[in-house]
């Protein structure tokens, strides 16, 4: 017989379970599951970010065979990157890159977009400084890594962070102008989604796109081996953004965070109980790994991606019972079952 589920993301009960984590303490974001933060003030790193976008809108329009040369002598990698998957119009693919790339900086909405971009986004030594501490750690951990040079661009919402390779780093400035910048189609951009796009969460999206970069993919298509993959990731941002708040990672709210804290025990029963994690990844049970507005096929309230959660719980407590695993070491391990097994998971319980 199959015991019945407490539903505590639901309304009413949700309420009650978040104020027993508060009153318990839960309130602040625990860190004793926290990778421990090496020193790295020694580390010198020099993050490096190429303006492209003020480069490519102050181009001279008339002449621009010499701007496009110009343009092609700077950002010999990136620029035909771009063409080819921002600027190109998929109309017009019989366009040169050149022809493609004087038809994106021409085109008024694009020219508006960018107005919108360096009123935000004048000056980026702020966010540079933020990438310096981020790099500090990514050498420390990985020393063997080449820091990526950050080319800023606007993609006309194409991309916001995207790693092209190794050492070049896509940064879409107008996918941070703010969850209620005008420009943004709540059709396209629901607010679960656009809710994160503010100049504040740009080095979280950063860190969020090397991080997906440097873990493998799963070696199975089941909802384990996604959920055990995105939980690497996220250890990974763990390592590399020690004072952000885990909440932010994973792009839930307070409540939504404290719930599911609260919640641990309940949220791993019922994906056993639904008997899911084994099941290949497919349109119903997508919301338990991807950002959605809910993973209401586990529980009614709770927060989409919440499997990656869970993930993430197995993977600190992997890292809690072998410490000594680096961090190449963790990411390597492409297995899910036998890192389950060997992980010893055991849920917080609601107290």
């Amino acid at each position: 017989m199959t015991k019945t589920i407490s539903k505590s993301f639901g309304a009413r009960s949700f309420a009650f379970v978040l104020l027993l984590a508060l009153l318990g303490g839960c309130q602040s974001e625990s860190q004793e599951d926290q990778p421990p933060t090496p020193d790295v003030s020694k580390i010198q790193v020099d993050a490096r970010i190429l303006r492209f976008d003020q480069d490519l809108f102050n181009a001279d329009t008339v002449q621009f065979s010499a701007s496009w040369q110009a343009l092609l002598q700077k950002y010999p990698d990136f620029l035909p990157f771009f063409t080819s998957q921002v600027a190109q119009d998929r109309m017009l693919r019989q366009q040169t890159p050149e022809e493609n790339l004087r038809g994106y900086v021409t085109a008024p909405q694009v020219r508006r977009l960018n107005d919108s971009c360096q009123a935000v986004f004048a000056d980026l030594s702020p966010f540079q400084k933020e990438l310096n501490q981020l790099f500090r750690f990514y050498k420390y951990y990985f020393p063997e890594k080449q820091v990526p040079l950050t080319v800023a661009s606007v993609t006309e919402f194409v991309g916001d962070a995207y790693l092209i390779n190794d050492t070049l780093m896509l940064l879409g400035l107008d996918l941070f102008l703010g969850a209620d910048f005008s420009g943004y189609n709540p059709e396209i951009f629901p607010q679960y989604i656009r809710k994160d796009f503010s100049p504040d969460k740009m080095i979280v999206k950063y860190t969020f796109s090397l991080s997906n970069y440097l873990v493998p993919g799963p070696k199975e298509d089941r909802i384990l081996d996604h959920m055990i993959r995105n939980g690497k990731a996220l250890y990974v941002m763990d390592c590399l953004l020690p004072t952000v708040p885990d909440s932010v990672k994973m792009s839930y709210s307070t409540d939504q965070w404290l719930g599911s804290l609260a919640n641990e025990q309940e949220v791993w029963s019922r994906l056993l109980a639904m008997k899911v994690l084994y099941e290949p990844l497919g349109p119903s049970n997508m919301k338990i790994v991807t950002l959605s507005p809910s993973s209401d096929n586990v529980f009614q309230e709770a927060p989409g991606q919440i499997g990656n959660f869970i993930g993430w719980q197995i993977v600190k407590a992997y890292m809690k019972k072998y410490p000594k695993t680096t961090l190449q070491e963790l990411i390597q391990q492409m297995d899910a079952q036998q890192f389950l097994e060997k992980a010893k998971y055991k849920p917080r319980k609601t107290s």
